[in-house]
């Protein structure tokens, strides 16, 4: 969980300071898509591809490597200045994030699935307490120091995490020796019950590709200061720090699924809100409001890719959930910057809302295909 706080740090981090870094090199509004999207794609590779290892005996190894990989890709962004530095450093850290999250949730829901609602919120709300710090570290000390000051002390706080990560106590898990394929996640997504979770995380994750390229940069043409969108991004994940868990309890007790439809139902609603207002103080106060209901979805997407894997497959599903995530991030991305430029953000946001209603429906639907399935595997 600490490590987790270090991780989210790094990606909160870089919030507030891309509208500065591009402002400082010179690239374009499609540089931030590409600066997202290496994130995505990275973290696509190693969801799909990589974290099934953790079901087979690697889960430690795969901490290690992901908070490692993490700390070197936030280093090289300080010391980078060309666009194609700044892009490969994006790449590592989503690397390492996609190899660390999948581990990190197999062990802590590890011998106690009938709560395991409640142990990814926590983790959760590990994660979003290191990305609740971030962008107020960022601001402050790129103010006070230099620009890639944050950016230096958060990558050598996670060089150190990595090192404690080798020799930590962590929980035993089950280990799967099958041999299994390389095409074994997506063998995953031809059931529906898998399919459908996955589709139910990417609606509350698909707006998350958009911000992270573009919100920077809206809320500074908005006439925000960088401490101000430091300040919003943190303020915007106190409700998931404190709430996760209890969001968690609610999805252990009244099912995943039917928590994450009562709170994406107010997610959507909030997300078309972003587009309407031009005052940064507006924004942010429906970020806060959002941020009540991501912190029952969270976990509760989570928990139902959770229920629709077999004990030993829970790390790959993660995986394919993670992955799912990145293919709709990154896209979002690489064209939000572009329908920003093009249409304005009433068209983005509303836009994105329209999707996310397409792929709530479609994850509803394909659960109900599955749900018999999800039942009797978790049984």
């Amino acid at each position: 969980m600490l490590a987790a706080m270090s991780l989210g740090a790094g990606v909160g981090v870089i919030f507030p300071l891309l509208a500065a870094f591009q402002d400082t090199y010179g690239f374009s509004a499609g540089g931030l898509g590409l600066l997202s999207a290496a994130v995505f794609v990275s973290a696509l590779v190693s969801g799909l591809f990589l974290a099934g290892l953790a079901d087979r005996g690697h889960a430690r190894r795969l901490l290690v490597v992901g908070v490692a990989m993490s700390a070197v890709g936030l280093l090289w962004f300080a010391a980078g200045t060309a666009l194609w530095q700044f892009v490969g450093a994006r790449f590592l850290e989503g690397l390492g994030y996609g190899l660390f999250l999948p581990a990190a949730r197999k062990i802590v829901t590890t011998g106690d699935p009938a709560h395991a609602g409640v142990r990814l919120g926590r983790l959760t709300s590990a994660e979003l307490g290191g990305f609740l710090a971030g962008p107020v570290i960022g601001a402050l000390l790129s103010a006070a120091l230099f620009l890639s000051a944050p950016l230096l002390l958060i990558g050598v706080v996670q060089a150190g995490f990595a090192a404690w990560l080798v020799v930590a106590p962590l929980p035993e898990v089950a280990v799967d020796l099958r041999r299994r394929s390389v095409f074994t996640p997506f063998r995953m997504l031809g059931r529906p019950a898998v399919s459908g979770a996955a589709l139910l995380s990417l609606t509350i994750f698909l707006p998350i590709g958009a911000y992270d390229a573009l919100w920077a940069r809206y809320m500074t043409d908005r006439g925000a200061s960088t401490l101000f969108i430091g300040i919003g991004l943190s303020l915007y994940s106190v409700p998931i720090v404190l709430f996760a868990p209890t969001g968690g309890r609610l999805a252990d007790r009244f099912g995943p699924v039917r928590a994450s439809v009562y709170a994406i139902c107010l997610i959507i609603p909030a997300t078309v809100g972003y587009g309407l207002f031009s005052a940064p103080l507006l924004i942010t106060a429906i970020g806060l409001f959002e941020s009540l209901p991501q912190s029952v979805a969270t976990p509760a997407v989570q928990t139902a890719m959770l229920r629709a894997c077999r004990p030993e497959e829970v790390a790959a599903g993660q995986g394919v959930s993670h992955a799912v995530n990145q293919i709709g991030g990154g896209s979002a991305a690489l064209l939000g910057p572009i329908v920003y430029e093009a249409f304005g953000p009433e068209v983005l946001f509303g836009a994105l809302a329209a999707t996310m209603c397409v792929l709530f429906v479609l994850g509803l639907v394909l659960h109900r295909r599955g749900g018999g399935e999800a039942i009797v595997v978790l049984e």
